[in-house]
């Protein structure tokens, strides 16, 4: 039997935190955060990517 785990990482803030991912409301990518660093992240981005999905773009989205 083969058991895999997911790689653990730290965050590239200096935390020594392990890090994951950050992802808008439609489950797009944004960064790599830790506990320490998230909140600063999050305020490069408009607060509504993170709780509607139907936030305004510039670019079309496609679907996959």
């Amino acid at each position: 039997m083969r058991f895999t785990f997911p790689i653990l990482c730290l965050c590239a803030c200096g935390s020594d935190h392990v890090c994951r991912e950050l992802c808008d409301a439609r489950g797009v990518f944004c960064a790599f955060v830790c506990d320490a660093c998230e909140t600063k992240k999050r305020a490069a981005y408009d607060p509504r990517v993170f709780r509607d999905a139907a936030y305004p773009t510039d670019e079309p989205i496609e679907s996959d």
